[in-house]
């Protein structure tokens, strides 16, 4: 039963991920209109009456999500935003998990403790993430003279970075323990190096660790991407309009429509929901994958757990 379930998840999950890959890359080709496109206010007639009609509009057959309050179709920008909510975590959890890999086996594998790096990740390992990233790029994002590009990059950098350590952390740790056990002892005895031992013999045996720990990391960063699009920090650039004070998303990524569109919980809820409903679609697909996977190797184990 355990077993298909594991398979489900996995499936389900990788259908999901999927999906929202090819919409992030194929997405803006199928829009229905530029993302340049916004409808403005406009007579139209209603049983012999000119009404004025202006958005934020419902849903209906020309605009299949409605219109935001600014005229944006929402189906558009939603599409458009695509790619930087789901490129963008994958690339800070990819850097984050090549280099806490390698700097992991490396601590892991040397003669005595690093005291000086455990010292280091205990501390760090109390400190929220979002309180960094959101002070360190706040004064940078916020009606920035930066492109989008350099904008996205610095973020990348920052969030990669300051996540680097907990990627560590997982990999000494079980670097530490399979450098006792005989096969890699009798390496050693023999004189291999440390770099053949970590390349033929300790990395092999944590790559489906490597896996689940990245597709955990772009949960990671998908949820840091929600905490700041709430305090008004989008990514790719935010855009703060005074008299009233309201904060807009250069990229539309899903996070930043979210957080410009909280003042719409209680009227034209399409804006809010829309794009909340496709940020938690994506993170449910990758939560689901590491269920899966988690399940799957937790039967590859238990078939073999002699290997």
């Amino acid at each position: 039963m355990n077993k298909r379930k594991g398979r489900i998840s996995l499936w389900l999950g990788s259908i999901i991920v999927a999906v929202l890959f090819m919409l992030a890359i194929f997405g803006p080709i199928f829009a229905p209109y530029d993302i340049a496109f916004q409808v403005r206010a406009e007579y139209v007639e209603v049983n012999g009456v000119k009404v004025i009609v202006s958005p934020p509009l419902p849903p209906s057959e020309k605009y299949p999500l409605g219109t935001d309050k600014w005229g944006h179709d929402m189906l558009t920008i939603l599409l458009y935003g695509a790619k930087y909510t789901l490129f963008v975590t994958v690339a800070c959890a990819l850097l984050r998990v090549v280099l806490g890999m390698i700097i992991g086996l490396k601590i892991g594998m040397a003669d005595r403790p690093q005291r000086w790096w455990l010292s280091l990740e205990n501390a760090w390992g109390h400190v929220p993430l979002f309180l960094p990233v959101y002070f360190l790029l706040y004064r940078i994002n916020v009606n920035s003279p930066l492109s989008s590009f350099f904008l996205v990059v610095i973020f990348v950098v920052v969030v990669s970075v300051l996540g680097i350590p907990s990627v560590v952390s997982s990999v000494r740790q079980k670097t530490e323990q399979l450098k006792e056990v005989p096969f890699v002892t009798a390496a050693i005895s023999l004189g291999a190096s440390k770099d053949h031992i970590m390349l033929r013999h300790i990395l092999p045996q944590i790559k489906e660790q490597i896996m689940m720990l990245f597709v955990m990391e772009i949960i990671g960063v998908m949820t840091l991407m929600g905490q700041l699009g709430i305090f008004n920090l989008f990514i790719g650039g935010t855009i703060e309009q005074f008299d009233p004070s309201i904060f807009l998303t250069k990229t539309y990524e899903w996070a930043g429509m979210i957080g410009q569109a909280r003042s719409f919980l209680q009227a034209n809820q399409w804006i809010f929901f829309l794009p909340l409903t496709a940020f938690m679609l994506a993170v449910l697909g990758f939560t689901l994958i590491v269920n899966g996977l988690k399940k799957r190797y937790e039967e590859a184990y238990n078939r073999t757990p002699y290997v």
